[in-house]
């Protein structure tokens, strides 16, 4: 009977120990989190993009990476798709802007050579008017 008192406080205490090795190994992990978190957010950052890259660089070799890298992926097919966008709508902007201009100085253009075609041709009326009275 004492063999079996023996063991069942062997399996305890290996137990308690055991618990107390989680509870410590969260409670670091905790601790370096909150750390991280207030104190170096820069790192933070650095360390999830590294974390990131390494999860889509492996996603294709096991499935729990490919479930867990789907939204990420997702989120950069959305982020693809927006700068896709952007830059069509800055182009078609830079394209209606440039015909804006060129349409009006092609119309200022216009007028400017009819304005001077005509002034000429008021000049060249005046001279022959001029000559007919020399005569």
């Amino acid at each position: 009977m004492e063999f079996v008192v023996l063991i069942k406080n062997l399996v305890v205490n290996l137990c308690i120990a055991l618990w107390g090795a989680l509870s410590a190994v969260l409670e670091f992990a905790l601790s370096i989190s909150h750390w991280l978190h207030f104190e170096a957010p820069r790192l933070e950052g650095l360390l999830v993009g590294v974390l990131l890259a390494w999860l889509l660089s492996r996603r294709d070799k096991h499935p729990v990476l490919r479930v867990l890298s789907a939204p990420l992926r997702l989120i950069l097919e959305v982020l693809d798709l927006s700068w896709d966008h952007l830059v069509e709508l800055i182009s078609d902007t830079k394209a209606t802007i440039f015909g804006f201009i060129q349409q009006g100085w092609g119309a200022l253009w216009n007028r400017t050579k009819r304005a001077w075609s005509s002034m000429l041709g008021c000049l060249a009326s005046l001279r022959d008017r001029l000559r007919r009275k020399d005569k």
